[in-house]
């Protein structure tokens, strides 16, 4: 896991207490950018339960890290795209089962991602300590 020392000024707390207003990350490590990524399965479909396709977008992030060498607890900044309100209480349940350290993070509601049925993409920044 990364260490980083998480940074409040009070104002994130105002919206979710489930991530830092910014966050300081020791020099040394590896940084690793994962692209948007959606909740497609491994055959290139959408899951139709919006929970289902949270699940496979995060399994996805998951998945690229792995393969860098880090973990979800290496996360230091998360952006994340939802393209419909109504799912952003089903989403923060995801999120907070598998983001439990308050890294550094944005989440936007946008009118429509690349493909019209994908409802969410996340990026992340990782950094994997030496």
């Amino acid at each position: 896991m990364t260490t980083f020392d998480r940074i409040m000024t009070g104002v994130g707390a105002h919206i979710a207490p489930i991530y830092a207003d910014a966050v300081s990350v020791p020099a040394g490590g590896r940084t690793v950018f994962v692209s948007g990524t959606p909740g497609l399965r491994e055959n290139g479909t959408v899951p139709e339960d919006f929970i289902e396709e949270a699940r496979q977008c995060w399994a996805n992030v998951e998945a690229a890290l792995e393969k860098a060498g880090a973990k979800l607890t290496d996360i230091v900044y998360m952006r994340q795209w939802l393209t419909r309100r109504d799912d952003l209480s089903a989403y923060m349940t995801v999120n907070r089962e598998l983001i439990q350290h308050d890294p550094a993070a944005m989440l936007c509601i946008i009118e429509g991602l690349v493909w019209p049925e994908i409802h969410l993409e996340v990026e992340a920044i990782a950094v994997i300590p030496e």
